[in-house]
């Protein structure tokens, strides 16, 4: 999806962004893969930065966020300006950086808007110095999607567009990368349905900007009011799939 087409730059953190929580569960483990010291992390695919900031912070490291989107790169240097993180436009496919430049490569659920994706592996590896690291999550087709219920129009997209878990380990080994780590990560995206389904409302998923309105619609009405009828309270748990590659 091009996104500096559509108005979803504007909605995206509000929609997508995640809680301190959240964010802090990511951050552990990248952590607990990569190398002990880290001069420069490249965040590719970067979309708004929100975890280009966190990695910096976390990390005291300098951080370069990658990505073709305009609008997107506008929120993202906005939310940035008081670390050491800076941001490039460009292709996951054509990174303008220097070969072996970077400790840590760090993808996060950008798979299935790639165009090429053995050249964008080819790429991580290229930027990787000896003995990093690259991160990836991504849901997969082997995701639980909980949203797919309420708007069936995207299972096709999913399928079509989303790789599975096996696919992606092959894409990175065969660009020479090696899998040391692999975890399915139950990823609370809502602590509510309520507000998972504001949060949809606001159509800054890919799969949901991409249904005919009547459709979307449709979906609300049935989300909002299975939100409705959910009490207690319970969190809205989706499955992101995380691999490291050495």
């Amino acid at each position: 999806m091009d996104y500096d087409r559509t108005t979803i730059a504007k909605t995206y953190d509000a929609a997508r962004g995640y809680s301190p929580e959240v964010l802090r569960l990511w951050l552990e483990l990248v952590a607990a893969a990569v190398p002990r010291d880290v001069a420069l992390i490249v965040d590719v695919g970067c979309g708004t930065g929100r975890f280009s900031r966190p990695l910096a912070e976390r990390f005291d490291t300098r951080v370069i966020g990658i990505d073709p989107s305009q609008n997107m790169l506008e929120i993202a240097h906005n939310k940035a300006k008081e670390r050491d993180v800076e941001f490039v436009e460009a292709a996951a496919e054509e990174v303008p950086l220097a070969d072996g430049c970077a400790d840590v490569v760090f993808m996060s659920m950008i798979l299935h808007h790639l165009v090429d994706r053995a050249r964008a592996a080819q790429e991580c590896r290229r930027l990787l110095r000896p003995g990093g690291c690259l991160c990836v999550r991504n849901s997969t087709r082997d995701s639980r999607y909980p949203q797919r219920r309420f708007f069936p129009g995207i299972g096709a997209m999913i399928e079509r567009e989303l790789p599975s878990r096996d696919d992606v380990v092959a894409l990175f080994e065969s660009a020479g990368l090696r899998l040391s780590t692999y975890h399915r990560v139950a990823h609370p995206v809502a602590t509510s349905w309520a507000e998972f389904a504001d949060k949809l409302a606001l159509r800054a998923d890919s799969f949901l900007a991409r249904l005919p309105a009547a459709e979307f619609e449709r979906g609300m009405i049935a989300l909002r009011a299975h939100a409705a009828g959910d009490q207690p309270q319970r969190p809205v748990i989706e499955d992101v799939h995380w691999f490291v590659f050495d």
